[in-house]
């Protein structure tokens, strides 16, 4: 049983569009999304077959709605909805659930995965953390994101934020990396898929047998020789050299 009778999402983004995608793959079709870009309303019609609009007003009959617009808009976008009698929700990892306590039920619904419109995630195994401001709310969501996710966790607004900042360095930081790799490796007109096995397999250790005993190389080691062979590879690329001695300096400082 669905514990939302009209679910309603408010946004055109990557979180909107996934969102608006697994709730229709699990047979839960949105009554409206509401696009604030007018340029978008047709496309995500053409998508998803789904009515879309413009008018906060036409959400008021929904049971719930989905926030899923970029951190500094929610508050915004909540005060259109301040008669709102149904349950409010936004999937910020960092906002407070009390942005949205100008409605009497309100909540978190969060997915901790990067997510892509153009890329397919497998969304079962994603982790959706939640929070309500009421126990009979916090169920119903439950209820909603278990259809959605086999990994549903609740979730206080602190801990959220803080499982969020560790993800930025596991996920974004890692990401960037692997762009600095792509770039140096261009340069010598090597492609990065060489080091795909590394990656894999450095990742699946770290979960494996924990990232700390899984870590080796030159600043584990404590290999001065080879640490100042790779800064003199790095000479001519200054921003990649500072963050080599920031990261190898840091690992020798904490294996010493």
């Amino acid at each position: 049983m669905i514990p939302f009778e009209k679910i309603a999402i408010i946004g055109s983004g990557n979180v909107a569009y996934t969102y608006s995608k697994v709730l229709k793959d699990n047979g839960i079709m949105p009554e409206y999304i509401l696009a604030r870009d007018l340029n978008k309303v047709s496309k995500i019609e053409d998508l998803f077959g789904v009515k879309t609009t413009t008018d906060y007003d036409k959400l008021f009959d929904c049971d719930l709605i989905i926030v899923a617009v970029k951190d500094d808009a929610i508050e915004e976008v909540a005060s259109r909805l301040h008669n709102y009698k149904g349950m409010l929700v936004h999937t910020s990892g960092t906002q407070s659930s009390t942005i949205l306590n100008v409605v009497d039920n309100y909540g978190i619904l969060y997915p901790l995965q990067t997510l892509t419109k153009d890329y397919d995630v497998d969304f079962e195994s994603v982790p959706i953390l939640i929070n309500a401001s009421s126990r009979e709310y916090l169920e119903k969501l439950k209820s909603l994101a278990e259809k959605m996710s086999n990994v549903v966790m609740e979730c206080s607004d602190d801990d959220r934020r803080y499982i969020h900042m560790n993800a930025v360095y596991v996920s974004n930081f890692v990401n960037v990396m692997l762009q600095v790799g792509e770039k140096l490796l261009a340069e010598r007109s090597l492609d990065i898929s060489i080091l795909e096995p590394l990656v894999r397999e450095t990742v699946n250790k770290a979960f494996t047998m924990g990232a700390e005993k899984a870590l080796t190389g030159p600043a584990r080691r404590g290999d001065a020789e080879t640490i100042n062979k790779h800064l003199a590879l790095l000479d001519a690329n200054v921003e990649e050299k500072k963050i080599y001695e920031l990261l190898t300096e840091y690992i020798i400082n904490k294996y010493k």
